[in-house]
């Protein structure tokens, strides 16, 4: 009779979670809850920005060519260790951004605050997967990563300029770093440690994806763990949209040049 009890109490216990974690999920992924509250344009704003390599920071770096830095007064960079040339480019992506409100004043540096244009931040995490790294070994490293980017997350919501808390929204196109970005920033909020309405993530595919799209755009949007969802051909949107009424992606044209 003991044993039939306690087996009785865990499995009660376990359908309790269940239904909890089931509940908490709809209410997670109900537009609404999800949806801000309204800010005034001059309400400042700190942005998350997730780098990758390559072409991903390169598209990157035009994508925010007109960041309203007055707004977005705190802006934190993610980069995965060992990835100087991305490194190197946010620095050249503040020069440009800044060189807006500053043009005859050199560029800050990380950490670095000014009254015009505020303060931008390096944060490294370690990588997802190395170039040539087997893939059987590539669940432990993202393991890895995802503990890299759950710290990230938590000491940009202790160190913030704008408020201590988590920022107001995540920019990613597309690199395999920030879809463990995006999930940490998930995690956080399913566990109620961060608030529903922050770290809004967009998420913009690669202006190279023409007809497919990325093995991370596909994985997020699977998950469905974002909230605007940008692909740069029309075409693309319409193949993944169809006839649904409630589009999935949205086109707004070429956003990278």
């Amino acid at each position: 009779m003991i044993y039939i009890s306690a087996l009785s109490l865990i499995t009660a216990a376990a359908l309790v979670i269940i239904a909890t974690a089931f509940l908490r999920l709809l209410y997670l992924f109900s537009p609404n809850a999800r949806r801000p509250p309204v800010k005034s344009k001059d309400e400042l704003s700190h942005m998350v920005v997730v780098l990758g390599s390559g072409g991903h920071t390169a598209e990157m770096v035009s994508l925010l060519r007109d960041t309203n830095v007055a707004r977005y007064k705190h802006r934190t960079y993610i980069i995965s260790a060992g990835d100087n040339f991305s490194s190197a480019k946010a620095q050249d992506c503040e020069e440009r951004i800044q060189s807006k409100l500053r043009p005859s004043s050199p560029c800050t540096k990380s950490g670095e605050f000014d009254a015009t244009t505020g303060v931008w931040d390096l944060i490294v995490v370690p990588r997802a997967r190395e170039i040539h790294q087997p893939l059987y070994t590539a669940p432990i490293s993202s393991f890895w990563c995802m503990l890299g980017c759950l710290k990230a997350l938590h000491k940009i919501s202790i160190t913030s300029t704008i408020h201590q808390q988590y920022p107001d929204i995540i920019i990613t196109n597309g690199p395999a770093t920030a879809v463990l970005v995006v999930m940490a920033s998930f995690l956080l909020k399913f566990l109620g440690v961060a608030p529903i309405w922050k770290m809004q993530t967009i998420y913009v595919e690669s202006w190279a994806r023409v007809k497919t799209l990325s093995l991370s755009g596909k994985v997020l949007l699977w998950l469905g763990i974002y909230d605007r969802f940008l692909v740069q051909w029309e075409g693309l949107a319409r193949q993944i949209n169809g006839e649904n009424a409630q589009r999935r992606v949205e086109w707004r044209g070429f956003l990278v040049h």
